[in-house]
Parts: structure tokens; C-alpha cells; sequence
């Protein structure tokens, strides 16, 4: 894990008296700019059901959307260790996109239509040292696992809060944050930690909340509930070979989660390195438990091995399944990227009960080779869910295959006098395939649930040209 800040550091000159005034940090303050195209594509087949209540119900179903935006911020120099910055981010359509085919979350969606947004993601004051950070405000926090950037459409997840950071001991990393707020991918607003994480009461007339709960805490099948914060702290080691975390992420009256992460490289014979990494993650309910029960856990195993320019991985994924616990065990994960190995294109593996193995090569185009900055990753995911029909929280076993292909200009590489440091084109390609041989009349019949189609197989197409400096 890398311990770098998101803004170079300013370089100050040798007279401190210059330095530390407002009009130096102005002057020589940094900027950071992304401009940024992105479309996705998802085409998906329904398999209606025999019975079927809806005799018009769709055996097809496309989403799709296509934007230009980014993101400008700006952040002073420091005047006795102390800067401020501020980011906007924004998202435009460009092209097609059809209201009915929203869903995707590159766009404003809440009016029910497919809308530009544009929302002052970071508004922040730092106070840096060799040996210490804290940061106050809306800002971006890529470093803190469960809590995360996901920066997988138009615009990162920001949060909005205070963070510290120790780096004064040798090899450790001590992190500790209260975080109020966060703004999801396509929103131009924050929200508190408990409606980031997208509690419901029930879907599709399944209930997802296990045990006792205020039913006066929601509206709309949405929580609305006392505003809820989490506290979270941090330590990590980083050695050459061994790498260390433990997390924990506490929300009164709600969830505390706990994660623990490890990771070895060696090099048994010339040429050939190996890393071994783990996972384990504990999620517990808390106080008055706004979500009903929740107990559940998942952990995971993954090696690979590089050679050369090839990289190779294989990987392991199990989570628990409780039918007393939210949604059968399903793990909480809308703060972030979600942390599973096998987090691949759409499937995050975290659903309830489930067992995954993925697998998968990727090589990097170097040296004087004529594709030199391109890389080409190839994966393989094997979902297994519970799928009896005495599970209450049964759901189709799915792969996922996916294919990406990311390009990155040389620094030195230039269209005329344009210099193409920065710039990179992204395509990546996933195909998902569910399996569809069950009774769904018998499930819905049992459990008494709603639903006249279930998907088949789909396609998700995604493209990104970015242009950083």
C-alpha cells in the first residue's frame, strides 16, 4: 500500500519569511486536472418465467450511458504546514442516453431521468508534517480499504470528515478517522455512513432485515433515520516482503466491521516471484441496530506469480450464509471499492453465502516493444451461491469472464507540441452467465417472493479516455 498524498509536495524557497504568506501559497499551489470520457454499454437477457403474472414481461433489458466530464481542484501551498483545497467534479451526457435506460450510475439519476451533476466533492483544510497528516473536510480517501474511492464511472465516492495519519514510527502506518458524510459516484450531494450503505427493509417482497428493528426508521423502503457517523482507525506494516493491516470501521446503532489483510512475496528460484495474500472481515450489528441483526464474515486467499511481464493470480472468496443476519449475511460494502479478491467487473462477491474462485493472466507491454504501455488482463470468476429451494436467501450461481485492455502514453510522448503525459484509454469487456435450471414457480411459491423474470446472461461493455495532469 502506497503512502503517498494526492498533491506533489511543494518545494519552499530558502527565505521561510516569503514562504509562510498567504500570496506565496497561492502563487505556488497545486493543481489537479482529469478530463474524462466514459460509456458504458450492459445488454442483458431475461428468462421470464413459465407463469409468469405479467404477460408483456421483458425477455431484454439494455442500459447504457455516455459522458464527458472530470474533475479541477486546487490546493495552496502551506503556510506553516497548514494548505486548503477544493476539487469540482462534473459529469455531462454527450450522445444517446435514454431516460429507460439508466441504472449504470455514470449520471444523475435520482429525477428518474439520465441528468448532468456537478458537486464540490473536496472543500478541505491540511495540516502535513514529515511525520504527521490531518485533514479536515470534504475530501477524497483512496487509502482506507472499506473506505474507498470506487472510481469505476464519471466520479470518485468522496467522503467528508477528519483524518489522521502517523507515519512516525518506521515501517507503520497508524491511521484515525470521523467520518460524517460521503457523496456516492453519480450524486451531487453527501449523505450520512448509515444511507451510504443503502439499507432496505425489503426487495422484491423478500425481507432483508433479520430480527428487531423501528420500522419508523424508514421511508419507502429506504432508511431514514438519525444521521449516523463512523469512527475508524487503522494500523500498518510494511516491510519488503510482508505487508500487514488490521481496520476496524465502527457505526453506532448500526454495524462495526472489522478487516484484517496480510501479504508475503518471495522469489524461491531466479526470476519467479510469488506474493501469498489473505483476508478476513468481521461484520457485527451495534446498539439499537438500525439493520436488524447482522453477523457474518467472509475471507479470502489469493496467490500470484510474475514473471517478467506476465502476471498470474489465483483466487479464493467465502462468505458466510445466515439466514438470522441482513440479506442472509450479505457483507456491507457502499463505502468503497469492496475489498474481495474476486471483485471483478460487476460481480463484487460479497452476496450472502457466496463461494468464489477466480483465476487469471495479465501482461505489460514494455521496453522497445511497439505496444510499450499497453496492458491486457484476462479473468475468470466461478460464483457458487446458495440455491436450494429451502434457502431463504437463495439466489443463481453466475461466471464472469472479462477482458481489459488499458493503454498509457510515454511521458515523453507528444502530438505536435501537445505532450501526452497523463493521457489513457481504458476498454474493458465482461461477459456474465447465470444458470437458470431451477423451479422458480416452487421458490416464489414457498417463500412468498415477487418477481417474473431473472437474468440470463449479459454483456458489459466499458470505455474510459482519461487525460491527467
Amino acid at each position: 500500500m502506497s503512502f503517498s498524498s494526492s498533491f506533489a509536495q511543494v518545494s519552499k524557497p530558502d527565505d521561510l519569511a516569503e514562504a509562510n504568506t498567504l500570496s506565496y501559497a497561492l502563487t505556488h499551489g497545486k493543481f489537479k486536472v482529469l478530463l474524462r470520457y466514459s460509456g458504458q454499454y450492459r445488454d442483458s437477457d431475461l428468462h421470464v418465467l413459465q407463469d409468469s403474472s405479467s404477460a408483456g414481461a421483458a425477455h431484454k433489458k439494455i442500459q447504457q450511458y455516455s459522458a464527458a466530464g472530470g474533475y479541477l481542484g486546487f490546493e495552496t501551498a502551506p503556510i506553516y504546514n497548514l494548505s486548503a483545497g477544493a476539487t469540482l467534479y462534473t459529469s455531462q451526457p454527450v450522445g444517446n442516453n435514454p431516460d429507460n435506460r439508466r441504472g449504470l450510475g455514470g449520471l444523475y439519476e435520482k429525477d428518474g431521468e439520465q441528468e448532468s451533476y456537478t458537486v464540490f466533492g473536496e472543500v478541505y483544510f491540511k495540516y502535513q508534517t514529515r511525520e504527521h497528516m490531518v485533514k479536515l473536510g470534504r475530501q477524497e480517501m483512496p487509502d482506507y480499504r472499506f473506505v474507498s474511492l470506487s472510481d469505476i464511472r464519471m466520479t470518485p465516492i468522496t467522503h467528508e470528515g477528519l483524518i489522521y495519519e502517523n507515519t512516525r514510527l518506521s515501517r507503520f502506518r497508524f491511521n484515525f478517522g470521523y467520518i460524517t458524510k460521503m457523496k456516492e459516484r453519480n450524486s451531487d450531494s453527501f449523505i450520512d455512513m448509515a444511507r451510504g450503505a443503502q439499507i432496505k427493509i425489503a426487495n422484491n417482497n423478500k425481507p432483508l432485515i433479520r430480527g428487531s428493528y423501528n420500522p419508523n426508521d424508514f421511508k419507502n423502503n429506504n432508511y431514514n433515520g438519525p444521521k449516523k457517523e463512523m469512527t475508524m482507525a487503522s494500523v500498518i506494516y510494511d516491510a519488503n516482503s510482508l505487508s500487514l493491516e488490521a481496520w476496524n470501521y465502527f457505526i453506532n446503532d448500526f454495524v462495526n466491521t472489522t478487516y484484517l489483510y496480510g501479504d508475503y512475496t518471495f522469489e524461491p528460484l531466479e526470476d519467479y516471484k510469488f506474493k501469498l495474500a489473505a483476508q478476513y472481515a468481521l461484520q457485527k450489528d451495534t446498539g439499537d441496530q438500525i439493520a436488524g441483526n447482522i453477523d457474518t464474515w467472509f475471507y479470502g486467499l489469493k496467490l500470484q506469480l510474475f514473471k517478467g511481464n506476465f502476471n498470474y493470480f489465483l483466487s479464493f472468496n467465502q462468505v458466510r450464509y445466515n439466514e438470522n443476519s441482513y440479506d442472509g449475511g450479505t457483507i456491507f460494502v457502499r463505502w468503497g471499492t469492496p475489498q474481495m479478491f474476486n471483485s471483478f467487473q460487476v460481480q463484487d462477491s460479497e452476496l450472502a453465502g457466496t463461494v468464489s474462485v477466480g483465476m487469471g493472466v495479465q501482461y505489460q507491454f514494455a521496453g522497445n516493444s511497439p505496444f510499450s504501455g499497453l496492458n491486457i488482463r484476462l479473468r475468470y470468476g466461478d460464483y457458487n451461491l446458495p440455491d436450494k429451494l429451502s434457502d431463504t436467501d437463495a439466489r443463481q450461481d453466475r461466471t464472469e469472464t472479462t477482458l481489459d485492455f488499458n493503454y498509457a502514453f510515454a511521458k515523453d510522448a507528444c502530438l505536435g507540441d501537445i505532450s501526452l503525459d497523463g493521457l489513457s484509454a481504458q476498454l474493458r469487456i465482461a461477459y456474465n452467465d447465470y444458470t437458470t435450471s431451477y423451479d422458480f414457480e416452487a421458490y416464489k411459491a414457498r417463500h412468498g417472493y415477487e418477481f417474473d423474470s431473472v437474468t440470463d446472461d449479459f454483456t458489459d461493455i466499458r470505455f474510459y479516455l482519461n487525460y491527467r495532469f
